[in-house]
């Protein structure tokens, strides 16, 4: 459009676009800051996780620590491990039992006739070769051309195998029965004994194992002798599982497994320490510059810290036990509020009266009376849970305030996009009318040099 400005200043010749431009960012400045505060309290959203995720750490342990059958713990040692090693599982009756392996358990085994070499035929005519283990037979068919290592490739292959693994084996002699097939039971034990009921070929059959004695282990227990199908027996002493390697005597002692307990409150402590420290840490405030951490402003982190200090130390009444508080199993806190456990202690209390540190944390529930362990976990079960969790309510309140920030700064936004719109548009009638006057400026002073030369 004819006597239209593209750019702003332009027919007046001053930057009215830069006076914008710094409007702006004098206008922008309490939205900078605004957005700084959505930051920090981000900043803080994420320090809410961390020590939710060190709480958690705290409550798994505490949860443990909280269920009896944590201090049914085991653990199983052999006189002779040579002879059988044991494993043992929670809640076994703790004692020692003289164990005696008169047999191991063994898989029955055949070796047929020789003949010259791995192939030679071994039927005279077409037939079957049936074999039972465990009331289940099967059987593969033989023909006149059928070959030691194509029977034994039958057996293995057969789909319907019960149980037998077949080879071909070179008695090393050199001679023309040098060469045989091996039957043997995939498992130990009687029950699993071959039997060949029907023999299409021309070979005979000698049990090697399990002729003359029997297949199934054999052990003595506290006097009592027993006879199993397998070397690994789990149904005789309750909660306990004997592998048998070799024949002989062992002694096998269940004990209580307090070291595993022990570890167990130690590493309670040590996680309670180091979701105390972060709070702590991040709840410092420095004076001189003025800056804080991320939890700074929020009082009910240092209140949490106390409350569970105050669990941790907390006197159990009524349980009638040796030990009524923590620190009667060394529990103790420093003047920072570190929690220290005197390992020599707790060792000690373990040893002489485990019931007791039982009591002490769980609690006696036919009473009602809830241990430190126990409480600890509601307390922080309450803490963290993700709904209506304390922890939960505080990020709740961060989030509305970050959504109250984000609608202030759309506001204020809003106002200053239309503010400038406007400004812009007045800018541009006062550099259309400047110009305009410039214009009548050069041309008076045009006609008045016209004049001028024209008297002289």
């Amino acid at each position: 459009m004819a006597g239209s400005i593209s750019t702003l200043g332009a027919g007046s010749s001053i930057d009215l676009q830069g006076i914008i431009e710094k409007l702006k960012a004098a206008d922008q400045v309490p939205i900078t800051n605004i957005k700084a505060q959505q930051l920090q309290y981000k900043d803080q959203l994420a320090e809410f996780d961390t020590v939710n995720t060190k709480l958690l750490a705290v409550k798994t342990k505490a949860l443990d620590l909280s269920l009896s059958t944590t201090f049914l713990a085991r653990q199983i040692s052999s006189s002779q491990t040579s002879v059988l090693t044991a494993t043992v599982s929670s809640g076994a009756s703790t004692g020692i039992s003289t164990v005696t392996v008169g047999r191991l358990a063994k898989q029955n085994s055949w070796q047929s006739s020789g003949v010259a070499t791995a192939d030679t035929a071994i039927a005279s005519g077409t037939g079957t070769f049936a074999y039972t283990i465990n009331g289940t037979q099967s059987s593969v068919a033989v023909a006149s051309s059928t070959t030691l290592q194509q029977l034994s490739d039958a057996i293995n292959n057969d789909v319907n195998n019960p149980g037998v693994t077949a080879s071909v084996m070179d008695d090393g002699t050199g001679t023309a029965t040098a060469f045989h097939l091996v039957l043997v039971s995939n498992e130990t034990g009687e029950a699993n004994a071959v039997t060949i009921d029907t023999n299409g070929t021309d070979l005979t059959f000698t049990e090697v194992q399990g002729l003359a004695e029997s297949l199934d282990a054999e052990v003595t227990i506290n006097g009592i002798t027993y006879q199993r199908a397998t070397n690994t027996i789990s149904d005789i002493i309750s909660g306990v599982t004997l592998n048998l390697e070799a024949t002989g005597a062992s002694s096998v002692k269940v004990t209580s497994d307090m070291d595993s307990v022990k570890a167990k409150i130690v590493a309670m402590i040590e996680a309670y320490n180091a979701a105390a420290k972060e709070i702590a840490d991040n709840s410092k405030y420095d004076q001189d510059t003025g800056v804080g951490g991320s939890l700074s402003g929020v009082s009910t982190f240092r209140t949490m810290t106390s409350q569970l200090n105050q669990t941790l130390l907390a006197s159990i009444g009524g349980l009638g036990g040796a030990y009524g508080n923590m620190t009667d199993i060394g529990l103790s806190f420093d003047r920072d509020g570190t929690a220290s456990l005197d390992e020599t202690v707790l060792a000690a209390a373990l040893e002489s009266n485990p019931e007791d540190v039982q009591l002490l944390l769980v609690g006696d529930t036919d009473n009602g009376i809830d241990g430190v362990a126990t409480l600890l976990n509601a307390q922080l079960r309450d803490i963290t849970k993700p709904t209506l969790g304390v922890i939960a309510n505080e990020k709740g309140r961060v989030d509305q305030t970050i959504q109250r920030l984000d609608d202030q700064i759309e506001s204020m936004t809003i106002r200053l996009n239309n503010k400038y719109d406007l400004l812009t548009k007045q800018f541009v009638q006062l550099d259309t009318l400047l110009s305009s006057i410039q214009k009548q400026g050069d041309f008076l002073s045009a006609q008045i040099a016209s004049l001028s030369a024209s008297k002289n």
